[in-house]
């Protein structure tokens, strides 16, 4: 039987970076991870967030093949079935009001997973973690109540007084642990990837610096990642698996086949010389509401094993990283205070909540319903108009523009009843979030009170 003072299982970016902090910390750390390598179950690519520069200082030495910065995005609004083409298309870019420099410089990092786990490994193990491949775990080990260590799938057995459980949306120890079943089928979406192998040189001709592509239409939605040597196509994430169940179909499945013929998309693939390379379907949590059962004595869930990929996009990988290290560091501080307790573990629940991975689900429910309105024909109709207003008020040739400038009021007026409808969604979400700022902001203005009425000139006699 081997000791550690931590496990954790799962080579993911969340795996490893739990065991990156903990390594650094001193604490003698492995890695369980079921693949031959780090990233094997993951083909496809992925868009990894400035947030993850701006919180793992690392993430700035990234070098990958892959690896494309997104300077230039194009929003989609496709026209209604059977029709492939666009109704409307505008640029993004990133965006110049940021609270930190990469914000700034790039919307996403685009890249495969494979080569970022195995990178992220590498600087884990660099640190002085050991990593076990071809290893599941199938149980854990307790004294009384108090998880103490796991079992593999030949029956070994490794102790340690804190176990992390980065091992994803199916987490069997999460189950073992008795935290809890498998998930809802209402708090799982199925989303499917088309992934393509392209040419290199005709992928920067014709693609340029604009990599990420997102589509949006009645009963349809879903993006391309480019990265430098292909790209993969999505399906939306605005389907549960109930959802699935209840249409009797694979609603994930017919997204991104119907996505593959949009007409950019067939544009793009015949450019490229693009071939199909592998077909993916996956789960991943999506919850209305912040888990709070991710820790029990002894052990913490992290990244989608505790549910916290955000309730809009289901963006997920800075999550893991982020709960990963917050779990490290409880862990350091429990072996400081010799303290492997359930109750000790509860600030971990705590922190991770009160942390930017938790106030995304401040308005989850809200959200979560929110996005997947998107996909609604009142959506549509809303930049349907949008289209036509920009059209008649600057852009038309049609007629004269006086006369088609005319037509702008009555456009605002077919609007009311969409922007009510976002209207419900929009205003609980900035009420909720914006609640903590207006009651700081009225903080301030009582505390500068005395200090504003000393600058007002007295007032006079008669009131002149």
């Amino acid at each position: 039987m081997s000791s550690y003072d931590l496990i954790v299982v799962g080579g993911g970016p969340g795996g490893s970076a739990a065991a990156k902090e903990a390594a650094d910390a001193g604490l003698k750390t492995i890695v369980f991870e079921r693949g031959r390598f780090c990233g094997e179950k993951n083909s496809s690519g992925f868009g990894l967030s400035p947030k993850a520069a701006r919180d793992f200082p690392y993430i700035k030495e990234l070098d990958v093949p892959s690896l494309w910065p997104t300077k230039f995005g194009v929003m989609h609004i496709v026209q209604p079935k059977p029709s492939n083409a666009d109704r409307m298309t505008w640029g993004l870019t990133p965006p110049r009001r940021s609270s930190y420099p990469e914000a700034s410089q790039y919307m996403v990092q685009m890249m495969y997973r494979p080569e970022f786990d195995q990178w992220m490994m590498e600087k884990a193990t660099s640190a002085g973690a050991e990593l076990k491949l071809k290893t599941l775990v199938t149980n854990v080990i307790r004294d009384g109540e108090q998880v103490v260590g796991v079992v593999d799938q030949d029956g070994r057995q490794y102790r340690a007084p804190v176990v992390i459980a980065a091992d994803g949306a199916h987490s069997l120890l999460a189950q073992k642990a008795g935290l809890r079943k498998r998930w809802d089928k209402d708090q799982v979406t199925v989303l499917a990837t088309l992934d393509f192998e392209a040419d290199p040189d005709r992928i920067a001709e014709y693609c340029g610096d604009t990599n990420v592509h997102i589509y949006m239409g009645p009963d349809r939605g879903g993006y391309v990642c480019i990265f430098r040597s292909g790209f993969h196509i999505g399906s939306r994430p605005a389907k549960t698996l109930l959802n699935e169940i209840e249409a009797g179909r694979n609603l994930s499945s017919t997204s991104v086949m119907e996505n593959a013929q949009l007409d950019f998309v067939q544009r793009l693939i015949k450019a490229t010389r693009a071939k199909p390379r592998e077909f993916q379907l996956h789960f991943l949590p999506w919850l209305k509401k912040f888990n709070e059962r991710i820790y029990t004595g002894g052990l913490m869930l992290t990244g989608d094993a505790a549910g916290v990929p955000e309730p809009f996009m289901a963006e997920g990988v800075w999550q893991a990283m982020y709960s990963s290290r917050l779990a490290a560091q409880v862990a350091a501080r429990a072996h400081r205070d010799k303290d492997f307790s359930k109750a000790y573990f509860k600030q971990y629940m705590e922190e991770l909540k009160a942390s930017p991975v938790g106030v995304d689900f401040t308005s989850g429910a809200v959200l979560r319903d929110f996005f997947a309105e998107w996909t609604s024909k009142t959506f549509y109709d809303l930049f349907d108009n949008v289209a036509d207003a920009m059209f008649y008020g600057m852009l038309t040739m049609a007629e004269p523009h006086a006369q088609g400038m005319l037509r702008v009021p009555g456009i605002f007026a077919d609007m009311i009843p969409q922007l009510l409808f976002l209207a419900r969604y929009y205003f609980p979400i900035a009420e909720e979030a914006s609640r903590e700022k207006t009651a700081n902001f009225l903080a301030g203005m009582r505390a500068l009170t005395p200090l504003l009425q000393s600058m007002m000139p007295p007032a006079t006699a008669g009131g002149k």
